[in-house]
């Protein structure tokens, strides 16, 4: 069986404001195992990110307040680490691709420099062997290592991003978590960052959590999926059981949002409505009011995670009636 490498156990944010508490994440749980890429897939406002930088614990304090939960990395839990602890944590054994990168450069420095003073940081090495190593980073990624001294306004958009891949896996890290790291890309220029992070990560062997809200790209690359709604995970399963026996309504609703070429309905089938409050989230289940096979009891009563298969867990009363 394949070793856990992260283990995040009933995981609790809030963000508090002058107004009110918003209920981010809400007892959150799932493993990742080493050498595999999971997916976490929902709307904007999901959570996704809140739970990325949870793990990585660079949430913005106030507001954000972590309470509860455990996330166990090598079995040691992350939230107990003293933030000197941390910093030799975050880009050595943990890095994270941030969704835009210019606001992820610096742009008084140079790209080569950057990647250069993440290797310096965490490694005791001479800075013409820290060159080195950001030269041979950029040459991963497909990038000159002439363009070493470049500053970022000199790159495209995808180059940016390939430099900001190059920097997170400098140190190679065991973990990646990538928070859209496509998005503000073309198709084209997506398709090849995508296998390029495919082929470093074959390569490398970093386990990596990929957010987004692409399924096709979940399709392509991710080994496992996990849908977040409303803070919440409420299917979770490998590719195969989240595509082909889907069970939760919400994630059925997802695939009946998307166009596909074969299919003979003339519209799309989108989910009406909006995701709750997260100040003020229902009492029962959270996609209720959206939901077409909710009932009085999905109103009143939180479903409980009921296995389906060994792996594939959904939190919903009628999922396997309307499997």
């Amino acid at each position: 069986m394949a070793e856990n490498l992260l283990q995040v156990r009933d995981l609790v944010v809030e963000y508090h404001t002058d107004e009110a508490v918003i209920h981010a994440v809400n007892g959150v749980s799932f493993n990742l195992y080493k050498g595999e890429t999971l997916g976490l897939v929902g709307e904007t406002g999901a959570g996704k990110t809140t739970i990325a930088r949870s793990i990585l614990r660079i949430l913005q304090t106030p507001p954000a307040k972590l309470r509860g939960g455990e996330i166990l990395f090598n079995g040691e839990d992350l939230l107990k680490k003293s933030e000197k602890e941390m910093a030799s944590i975050r880009g050595n054994k943990i890095a994270m691709i941030f969704q835009d990168p210019m606001t992820a450069l610096n742009p008084v420095e140079t790209v080569g420099y950057q990647i250069a003073e993440a290797i310096s940081l965490h490694n005791k090495i001479s800075k013409a062997d820290a060159v080195r190593r950001a030269c041979a980073m950029l040459e991963m990624v497909g990038i000159p290592a002439e363009r070493y001294n470049e500053y970022p306004h000199q790159f495209s958009g995808g180059m940016k991003q390939r430099v900001v891949i190059a920097m997170a896996l400098a140190c190679n890290p065991e973990l990646l978590l990538a928070d859209e790291p496509t998005t503000a890309l073309d198709v084209t220029i997506q398709a090849q960052v995508l296998d390029m992070m495919q082929d470093l990560k074959r390569k490398l062997g970093t386990s990596v959590i990929l957010i987004t809200h692409d399924l096709g790209v979940v399709a392509e690359v991710c080994s496992y999926v996990a849908v977040v709604y409303a803070g919440e995970i409420i299917e979770y399963g490998t590719v195969e059981d989240i595509f082909d026996r889907t069970a939760h309504p919400y994630t059925k609703g997802l695939f009946g949002s998307l166009p596909r070429l074969n299919s003979t309905e003339p519209r799309l089938k989108p989910i009406s409505g909006l995701m709750p409050d997260p100040t003020q989230l229902p009492k029962g289940c959270a996609f209720c009011e959206r939901c077409p096979i909710a009932t009085d009891k999905c109103a009143e009563i939180k479903p409980p995670t009921t296995e389906l298969s060994p792996g594939h867990t959904v939190n919903c009363f009628y999922a396997e009636e309307g499997r």
